[in-house]
């Protein structure tokens, strides 16, 4: 597999707030899934990946091979941005943005660019302030992919649009990855529908990286169990923590193999489940 990102930062301090031992890595092909409740240290994560916050000492973040703190252009060079608010001008049209920004960038393809513009059915002479939110995704999109961008970083790019465009939007990225030559980290509070797409998950909690592995062995490790609550002492000892309510009771264990024998409902947890019970304290970091 070919690796378009690598972050390692064991510790950064900034505004009485810190991020510590954070260390993962996006390959080409792959959706990435960014996840924590609000305060876990998303957004201070990307905004020190994309360099808009020094990196601190002992720390490093490889881009397409390149060290952001020894190559810092080659690095950018190889990293897109889709962000829910557009960084560029909304007074110029789409040809324009293309014309003015993209020759900065050496690997620039205009024909390319031009190609996706057509092929994401984007207007090209009309300013992107007249573009409906989703056209204004797929045009920074649409940016990125024609100067070379190996890895994409996306931040809630899809959180304002409607489900319909959500899933067309997320069917482009797909056909992105099949070319197998980027690779995509997505941050996202749509944990149940990004979970359906993402090949990995990194999730954040306090600034503390408490898995990275791919989506399918985090939600495997854990098993919900659900029934009546009297039946609950006697899985006492396997019982991470408990979510209860009037009329039914829930748990979260370890899938170690072990059976439930009781005469409770076994059922794997999804991302949102997980996200609660690491909000309890009772999912600590290590446990996949």
């Amino acid at each position: 597999m070919n690796t378009v990102l690598e972050v390692k930062i064991p510790r950064l301090q900034r505004d009485g707030f810190a991020l510590n031992e954070i260390e993962f890595h996006v390959e080409a092909g792959y959706l990435t899934a960014l996840l924590g409740v609000n305060g876990a240290g998303k957004t201070t994560l990307l905004s020190v990946i994309s360099g808009l916050l020094p990196l601190p000492e002992n720390a490093d973040v490889m881009i397409g091979g390149y060290s952001l703190r020894e190559n810092e252009r080659e690095a950018k060079e190889c990293m897109g941005f889709v962000f829910d608010d557009s960084p560029f001008d909304e007074g110029m049209s789409a040809l324009l943005t293309g014309d003015m920004y993209g020759p900065y960038y050496r690997n620039w393809d205009r024909a390319k660019y031009l190609e996706l513009l057509e092929r994401f059915e984007i207007p090209k002479k009309r300013i992107l302030r007249k573009l409906s939110k989703g056209m204004k995704m797929k045009f920074q999109l649409a940016f990125a992919l024609s100067h070379g961008a190996t890895f994409l970083i996306m931040d809630e790019p899809a959180a304002s649009l409607d489900p319909v465009f959500r899933d067309e939007f997320m069917e482009v990225l797909s056909e992105v990855l099949e070319g197998e030559e980027c690779g995509i980290l997505l941050s996202s509070q749509l944990v149940s529908e990004l979970e359906a797409k993402a090949d990995y998950t990194v999730m954040l909690h306090e600034g503390e990286q408490m898995f990275s592995n791919s989506t399918e062995q985090i939600l495997d490790r854990f098993l919900l169990v659900r029934g009546r609550y009297e039946l609950f002492p006697y899985m006492k000892s396997r019982i991470l923590g408990e979510r209860l309510s009037e009329y039914t009771a829930e748990g979260i264990i370890l899938n170690d193999g072990d059976p439930v024998r009781l005469d409770l409902e076994c059922v794997r947890p999804t991302m949102e489940d997980l996200m609660y019970y690491v909000k309890q304290g009772v999912v600590k970091k290590g446990m996949v």
